[in-house]
């Protein structure tokens, strides 16, 4: 909880900031990643049921997909921006773990993957003059974009992580997932062992 939330404030400076000068700093852009951040909130909580884990990252989701719009959405998009990414993160990430059995503890690929795709989509709907958006953004231009994003990731995982799979091995043994990576590998405990 600490953790996410260290993170959801470091998100305005991050997300503000990125205009890197004083002057080029929007209010837009702050208003905007709070929408989301409480869309992304609200969503997770209902569609997580209130768990704790979903409740935590729900903003976080909310955060990442409003990044590529954050300059162009009128606040209600990015709500609903921030909306959609949290309930999103919570149907995939509980898919991930319960249906395809996809070792991703953490759900990077649901949080930071999906959920930055969906930004870059929304971009295009959300940054359009018709919904309330500055405009100047291409809805099939953001698609492209996007999946040609999610290409470039696949290949360069597939790139990396196939060759490693295939000559060293990237899983542990079914006792040492039952052990944990920390006790397994790294011979760390939970517990100081004095």
């Amino acid at each position: 909880a600490l953790g996410s939330w260290i993170l959801i404030v470091g998100w305005f400076g991050f997300n503000v900031m990125s205009a890197q000068t004083i002057e080029g700093i929007s209010g837009l852009v702050a208003v905007n990643s709070l929408m989301a951040m409480v869309g992304g909130t609200a969503a997770a909580w209902l569609a997580g049921r209130n768990d704790p884990g979903f409740l935590h990252n729900g903003p976080l989701a909310g955060l990442v997909a409003v990044c590529a719009g954050s300059d162009l959405m009128h606040p209600v998009g990015a709500l609903a921006t921030g909306a959609i990414a949290g309930a999103l993160f919570v149907w995939t990430f509980t898919a991930t773990q319960n249906r395809w059995k996809i070792d991703d503890v953490l759900g990077v690929w649901p949080l930071h993957g999906l959920c930055g795709i969906w930004g870059g989509v929304a971009c295009g709907i959300f940054g359009q003059s018709a919904l309330g958006g500055l405009g100047g953004v291409s809805l099939i231009s953001q698609v492209i974009g996007s999946g040609m994003g999610m290409l470039v990731a696949l290949l360069g995982g597939f790139g990396v992580y196939g060759p490693l799979k295939l000559t060293t091995g990237i899983r542990l043994s079914q006792e040492e997932e039952f052990n944990g990576a920390d006790l397994s590998i790294h011979r760390i405990g939970a517990l100081s062992q004095d």
